[in-house]
């Protein structure tokens, strides 16, 4: 029979009461003055667990994110550790499966010891790992996994990064129409937790826009061909088209609405700029746009881009950035709770705020985990590689900032 956390928390309180109970039972006849000994600390590294895809449609954004994770560790264990201790990364792929995370997550938390996870991209593993994250008292950053029914009014453990609430980007998204001046938006979607999320929020904040027409059209999560998708928003010829809740699909909907002759931004859901040019090619320079975090402008991002090249000769995104910033931001709870203590790590998060600036916010949160003073950076990609050295088709630059993000309390 497994246990959770506390569970074995508590039975352990109980075997070492009856031992220090017994003790004193035969030690009462030769009573002995108690001696003070300091508290050792610790032995050993300190492990934070990834448990992200490297398998399955997901993959793009475990393989950057790891990535990310691991120079972090490196850089930190390289400057001497935390307090006298090394950080160790414990790998798991996620592999899209929603139960088999679950069980994995225990298996990290329990065998491995570690003292806080990152990694998860789909919304379904979010929810799933963030139940054992509540349950187990154990920090999880969530890397992307934007679904609205992952945090509850009781979330204490779970945190979002890189990406707001479905919803919330859309009340980001709704901005920047209206900058715009965009009347006609269409949309494709996928059907499950995170798709549904962007529908939720394109009926909220764009469909209630005045003088703005919305389609939007529901497809499977693997589907490959969007024509007849594309075909049923192609009548009312919209200036945007988001792709946003159709990740694995994003890339294809925007190769296949040009070649459809749509005359249309697409935006997509922070995926991998490796993503848009291996279907697009060229045509990632012709209306792509994106959300990310990233601040491209800071000259500490342009610091950590040629890092990461030197290191594994190619171009970083926010999947690298936000796996990059997970760690150290742990790293910073670790520092101003002045414990590796799990739920010390979770106050620290929740308390606190951490500026890095490779994001374009700091990350200071609600109680149950949503950011208080997120913003959403739209790029779109121009032609030519990045500055910092690697040949690329495109690279990024900023074209929006939105005003800072009401964060939502959950229903339940």
């Amino acid at each position: 029979m497994k246990m959770n956390r506390r569970e074995f928390m508590g039975t352990a309180a109980m075997v070492g009461g009856s031992v220090f109970l017994g003790s004193s039972i035969l030690g009462c006849a030769t009573r002995q003055p108690a001696q003070k000994t300091p508290t050792p600390k610790p032995a050993g590294p300190i492990k934070i667990g990834f448990l992200g895809p490297l398998s399955g449609p997901f993959t793009p954004w475990g393989d950057g994110h790891l990535k990310g994770a691991k120079m972090a560790v490196e850089e930190i264990n390289a400057s001497g550790g935390v307090d006298g201790r090394t950080l160790e990364l414990v790998v798991r792929d996620s592999k899209n499966n929603a139960s088999e995370s679950a069980t994995t997550f225990e298996e990290l938390v329990f065998q491995e010891g570690v003292i806080a996870l990152i990694g998860p991209v789909s919304s379904d593993i979010g929810l799933a790992t963030s139940r054992k994250a509540e349950d187990l008292k154990v920090p999880l950053l969530l890397h992307m996994a934007g679904s609205d029914k992952i945090l509850t009014k009781e979330s204490r453990y779970t945190f979002r990064t890189a990406l707001v609430a479905g919803p919330l980007l859309m009340q980001a998204l709704a901005e920047y129409i209206k900058e715009k001046g965009f009347t006609r938006i269409g949309a494709i979607i996928a059907d499950y937790a995170w798709g549904h999320s962007i529908e939720g929020g394109i009926k909220k904040y764009i469909e209630t826009l005045s003088g703005v027409e919305v389609r939007t059209e529901v497809a499977p999560v693997k589907e490959s061909d969007f024509t007849p998708y594309l075909r049923k928003i192609q009548d009312i010829n919209p200036e945007l088209v988001i792709a946003t809740g159709h990740p694995p699909g994003t890339a294809k909907i925007a190769r296949q609405g040009i070649e459809l002759g749509f005359n249309a931004k697409y935006i997509g859901p922070n995926i991998p700029k490796k993503a848009w040019e291996k279907i697009l090619g060229q045509d990632v320079t012709k209306g792509m746009l994106d959300f990310t975090p990233v601040n491209y402008n800071s000259k500490e991002f342009k610091s950590f881009a040629q890092r990461f090249y030197e290191k594994y000769k190619e171009e970083v995104d926010f999947a690298g950035t936000t796996g990059y910033v997970n760690i150290n931001h742990i790293v910073w709870a670790i520092n101003q709770a002045n414990s590796a203590d799990p739920k010390e790590i979770a106050n620290a998060i929740r308390g606190g705020t951490y500026n890095n600036p490779l994001f374009a916010f700091p990350l200071s949160y609600m109680t149950w985990g949503d950011q208080k003073e997120a913003r959403e950076v739209i790029i779109t990609f121009k032609p030519g590689g990045p500055p910092y050295g690697p040949e690329s088709i495109s690279h990024a630059e900023v074209e929006f900032i939105s005003p800072p993000i009401k964060p939502v309390e959950p229903a339940q």
